[in-house]
């Protein structure tokens, strides 16, 4: 470290967090677009609350931890491969920390493979209410979003085409395997044990994500007939 360097900061261990700090060309509005795809992961685990602390779906939780647990995976498999990122990106900030700062496979593209195909298997299973356009666009816009993430890693050099590739798909993987073991868990009846336990009750806790999800117009419509069904209604009281 340099006396400017020490000047501004004299303990050398704070550095800066890497989850949100994306370097980019302020004169490339592409570049610009990019750094926002890669705060992506970010915006999505951030869903993932949002969903639960509104719905009190268990499915929230589950499919957030299996994120997480995928997010340590990308980690552990970095750490064994140890592959530097692009030469142009220069020397990682990770680098002596609890993360790692090698480059392969990509954690953002690995983190989008498996939230991809996760979904897309959900989609494709549960949601029986959609027909088969209705779910190529949600299969689109999640293939869209997940190139964006994987373009923004590449464009901004801090990996490789091959280490996005390899991420994405060790992300697919996982996310298929993790379904399939998901549904094994389901089918025990793991699931409704545990949305038995006090925990769960306290939380309110429900799992009706792997039904088919009510629709904008079915909520709309149990509304109103709910409002009805009450001895003093609206229309009554303005009578």
């Amino acid at each position: 470290m340099n006396n400017t360097a020490a000047a501004i900061n004299p303990n050398p261990n704070v550095i800066p967090f890497d989850d949100t700090y994306i370097l980019y060309d302020s004169d490339d509005f592409l570049s610009f677009l990019s750094a926002y795809f890669s705060l992506m992961p970010i915006l999505v685990l951030s869903f993932y609350l949002s969903w639960f602390i509104i719905t009190r779906e268990l499915e929230a939780c589950i499919v957030a931890f299996g994120q997480l647990t995928n997010e340590i995976f990308n980690n552990v498999i970095k750490n064994i491969i140890k592959q530097p990122r692009p030469v142009s990106f220069g020397v990682s900030f990770q680098n002596d920390t609890i993360r790692s700062g090698y480059g392969m496979p990509s954690a953002h593209s690995q983190f989008m493979g498996f939230c991809f195909t996760y979904n897309s298997l959900k989609i494709y299973t549960s949601w029986r209410n959609l027909n088969v356009y209705e779910k190529c666009i949600f299969f689109s816009g999640l293939a869209l979003l997940s190139f964006c993430v994987c373009f923004s890693r590449v464009y901004l050099h801090y990996h490789n085409l091959d280490q996005v590739i390899v991420g994405f798909s060790v992300g697919a993987l996982t996310g298929a395997l993790y379904f399939v073991i998901l549904g094994i868990i389901r089918e025990l009846g793991l699931i409704n044990w545990f949305l038995k336990l006090r925990i769960a009750k306290l939380f309110y806790m429900t799992d009706s994500y792997n039904l088919a999800p009510v629709t904008l117009k079915e909520r709309y419509e149990v509304y109103w007939k709910k409002l009805n069904q009450q001895p003093f209604n609206i229309k009554s009281k303005t009578e």
